[in-house]
This record gives structure tokens, C-alpha cells and sequence, in this order.
């Protein structure tokens, strides 16, 4: 008897053109706004990052004992502004030339660009327009490119853009461009924390108390340590004193 009044009900609903099923909820009226890009990526999935082309804003090219870090290693042709940041303990500068270009090579005209020389812990600009091609990039002090500043800069029309970095996860510290990223850490009790050496120079994590240190830090290595008491943690880089970082632990 049952299952035929139900019958019965689902076919006066059909025939009044109804549904069996609960309304659904009606949504606010959103005056005409569209959802927004980072409300999506908060219900789900987190959006891709952004890319950008690394000559927005100037190309940062750090200089440091001993290594020439562009911040990307291949751009786009077209006008470069290179903000040039001397991170070492002593003068620097940056210069770069066309490859094949130079006296005994090839018939164009030479290009060359070369910064002022840039004392430590101050940053300089230089403003070029870079044709496709390979440069030559080093120091332009005398003898430094032998001690291993110098390297490439690739300029070509597909060249990548660049991913806008995501937050790192808590007790992750970079060593990049002569510096810790974050140069204040701050992590519960028990995190173990990560430092990368992501520069081509040699690095060191040395505890200012001495209780702790690492190995002098290859590129592409890392050191790690697991920190359980409340505190603040000072340390340097041994090589580049002026390196500094802290870890507060809470």
C-alpha cells in the first residue's frame, strides 16, 4: 500500500511538472561580481603561482666571494635594467660582453657593458638594451673571474619565465643570493630545520654559541638540525661573516 501512494505522489509531482527532489538553496545575489581567483583556490586545489619575466622590476645579479648569481640565467631580448648587489666583504663589479664579439672574433660591433665598482653591502643599477645571443658575465676586478665569478646569460626570445616563489613550508631556509631566506626562522618545538644551499659559492650554517654547525655547504646541498627547547638561535655563514640568521623556537 505503501509503495503505491508514493507512486501515486511522484506522479502528481510529474504531472504539475515538480520534483521529488528537495529544493535546492537559493544563493545571495552577487551583484553581478564574479567569484575571485583566490576564494577558488581557498575551497580546492591552490591556484598555479604566477610567472613573470624576470626583467620586471630589474634582473637582480648578486656578486659575492666568489660568484656571479644572476637571477635567472636566460631573459628575453630587449631593454635590461640589472640591479647589481655586492653581498661579499669586498669591492665588486659586474661586466658583460656578446660572445663572439670581442677583438679576433667575428666582424660586428663589440658590446660591452660594465657596472661602477660596487663596495660591500651596496647595490647598483645598469640599464642595457641585450640583442639574442650568449654574454659573458664576471666580475670586473681584476683576477676575481679566475677565483669563479663569471658564468653566462643567455638572451633569447623563448626564453622562460620565472615561477613567483610559494610560502616554504615552516623550518625551510634557503641560502641564496649570499643570504638566509628567511633570515629569521620561527618554528614550534621539535621542527627540524633545513637549510639549502642554493647559491653556486660554498656556505656554512655556524651556530654563534657554538652549539652547532655544519660542514662548508656545496651547492645543491643542505644541512639540517632539529631543535626542541624554546629559544633564539643566532648563527653565520663562517665564510661570509656577514651572512647572518636566527631560528626562534616557540
Amino acid at each position: 500500500m505503501r509503495r503505491i501512494v508514493a507512486a501515486a505522489v511522484l506522479a502528481a509531482l510529474a504531472a504539475c511538472g515538480g520534483d521529488a527532489r528537495p529544493e535546492a538553496p537559493v544563493a545571495a545575489a552577487s551583484h553581478g561580481k564574479k567569484e575571485q581567483p583566490a576564494a577558488r583556490a581557498e575551497a580546492g586545489r591552490p591556484a598555479r603561482p604566477q610567472r613573470i619575466d624576470p626583467r620586471r622590476g630589474g634582473l637582480d645579479v648578486v656578486l659575492g666571494e666568489w660568484a656571479v648569481t644572476p637571477e635567472a640565467p636566460a631573459i628575453r631580448p630587449g631593454i635590461v635594467t640589472f640591479v647589481i648587489h655586492n653581498r661579499g666583504s669586498m669591492g665588486h663589479g659586474y661586466e658583460m660582453e656578446l660572445e663572439g664579439e670581442s677583438s679576433g672574433h667575428g666582424s660586428g660591433d663589440l658590446f660591452e657593458a660594465e657596472s661602477e665598482l660596487v663596495q660591500p653591502g651596496e647595490s647598483t643599477k645598469m640599464t642595457v638594451t641585450l640583442a639574442p645571443g650568449i654574454y659573458e658575465i664576471e666580475c670586473l676586478v681584476d683576477g676575481h673571474d679566475d677565483m669563479g665569478m663569471e658564468g653566462v646569460l643567455e638572451v633569447r626570445e623563448d626564453a622562460p619565465l620565472v615561477a613567483v616563489e610559494e610560502p616554504r613550508r615552516p623550518g625551510r631556509i634557503s641560502i641564496e643570493d649570499f643570504a638566509f631566506d628567511p633570515s629569521v626562522a620561527i618554528v614550534p618545538a621539535g621542527t627540524e630545520v633545513v637549510w639549502r644551499n642554493a647559491d653556486p659559492a660554498e656556505h656554512t650554517v655556524t651556530s654563534v654559541s657554538g652549539d652547532f654547525g655544519s660542514d662548508a655547504i656545496g651547492s645543491g646541498g643542505s644541512f639540517s638540525r632539529r631543535f626542541t627547547e624554546p629559544g633564539v638561535y643566532e648563527y653565520r655563514c663562517a665564510i661570509h661573516p656577514e651572512m647572518t640568521g636566527k631560528v626562534r623556537v616557540e
